[in-house]
């Protein structure tokens, strides 16, 4: 057994994980079952546009995040502040039984902002965890684009945006370029060329478009710009899933 883990029943709850009432904790997360079990269970379409208080409420907890990682006050204010987050995080859980609807975007199109998977950590809306990053289709590379500036909540080194964070964002932008070409697949390979280090604070631009169509493997290819200086590339190997371009639903699968 690792060290700073202890053993109970066929599962191990290691450093900095809890126990809570109503199912163990594992970090932020809840053992909820299977994943069959919780795919059944998302039956309804999802339509971004027709829930704006989800997307409300995502927002104010995301300023919530990252005003919590620049706090400067002093330390009696603290208790206080926890106070109230605790209680929220409470009232949260009490009607956090799983929700019922799918993870992509029912009426999406290729037009305007890629809202197409709400709850990702990266671009997702209703996700209070996402980055809120906007991805668009960039006709001039035949691919997409999307302008961030980033915060300290996903610093690594002092003012610089974490590496990981920055393949988190290729992987995302790399795939929204695939879906703009009607294809698309899971990742098998991510390779990101950290060619300068990249600020936070600053207007990033990330690029994106397929490079070339190997039978079933995608090739993408994608770079950010920051300040009009060139700080990161990368190159995607995804995997298509063989679908009907033409299909009108061919996103949703």
């Amino acid at each position: 057994m690792g060290l700073g883990a202890r053993r109970i029943g066929r599962e191990a709850i290691g450093v900095g994980e809890s126990e809570s009432e109503g199912g163990r904790r594992f970090g932020p997360g809840r053992v909820r079952g299977d994943r069959e079990t919780i795919a059944a269970r998302r039956s309804e379409p999802l339509r971004f546009e027709a829930m704006p208080e989800w997307q409300r409420l995502a927002r104010a907890i995301r300023r919530q995040v990252a005003a919590s990682v620049e706090l400067d006050v002093d330390p009696s204010i603290l208790g206080g502040l926890a106070d109230r987050a605790e209680a929220l995080a409470a009232e949260l859980e009490a009607g956090a039984t799983g929700k019922r609807v799918g993870l992509v975007e029912a009426e999406w199109h290729e037009t305007g902002a890629m809202h197409y998977l709400p709850f990702s950590p990266i671009m997702g809306g209703l996700n209070p965890a996402s980055i809120g990053v906007e991805i668009h289709p960039e006709p001039s590379i035949d691919g997409v684009a999307c302008e961030v500036v980033l915060g300290e909540v996903v610093e690594g080194g002092t003012g610089l945006v974490h590496g990981g964070m920055i393949a988190a964002i290729y992987d995302e932008v790399l795939a929204a370029a695939n879906l703009v070409r009607r294809v698309g697949g899971p990742t098998g390979r991510l390779i990101v060329h950290y060619r300068k280090p990249t600020p936070l604070h600053e207007p990033l631009r990330f690029e994106a478009w397929v490079d070339r169509l190997e039978g079933r493997k995608i090739l993408t290819r994608g770079r950010c710009l920051a300040g009009g200086e060139l700080v990161t590339e990368a190159e995607g190997l995804f995997v298509h899933f063989g679908l009907d371009p033409d299909a009108p639903d061919w996103h949703e699968r």
